[in-house]
């Protein structure tokens, strides 16, 4: 592949780490160049923990966290001590609540948003027998779930 031209960012030190190759001109008047582009290792997350939507897990987690909020006293704040001691109690009621319903999940390229515990029933069941009559199941429940999610985003 042959570019012509490349277009570089004018106060970039990253990008603007290029050499023009003069003594490999050739015949042609197009001169070579080469660009070094870093890519830094970054830590990309593949496990997240989630509760899905619409599930018992989160009508338990929304319901124990509204009686976890209405429980903590805010009666009385009168310095920033005490307000700062309220907030960490909401944190702290936050994450354990979440962490008593949500569960770690892999996520990977095909993680769909609308995917949802009827769909993986369905399919758990098609797994072992093959048979066709569970496979169209599986394939009318994930029709029928995809249509409320999206319904529900338009």
């Amino acid at each position: 592949m042959v570019i012509n031209l490349f277009f570089l960012q004018s106060n970039s030190t990253e990008l603007n780490n290029y050499k023009i190759h003069l003594e490999l001109c050739f015949p042609s008047n197009h001169a070579l160049l080469t660009i070094n582009i870093i890519i830094d290792k970054k830590f990309i997350q593949v496990k997240q923990c989630t509760i899905v939507k619409n599930s018992k897990e989160e009508v338990n987690f929304i319901s124990d966290f509204i009686k976890g909020f209405n429980n903590i006293d805010i009666s009385n704040i009168s310095d920033k001590d005490t307000l700062k001691q309220i907030v960490q109690e909401y944190a702290k009621l936050s994450d354990s609540t979440w962490f008593k319903y949500s569960h770690l999940v892999n996520i990977i390229r095909w993680s769909k948003d609308w995917w949802n515990e009827d769909c993986q029933m369905k399919l758990t069941a098609y797994r072992p027998s093959k048979r066709v009559e569970r496979w169209k199941d599986f394939k009318k429940i994930v029709k029928t779930t995809k249509q409320i999610f999206f319904n529900e985003k338009i």
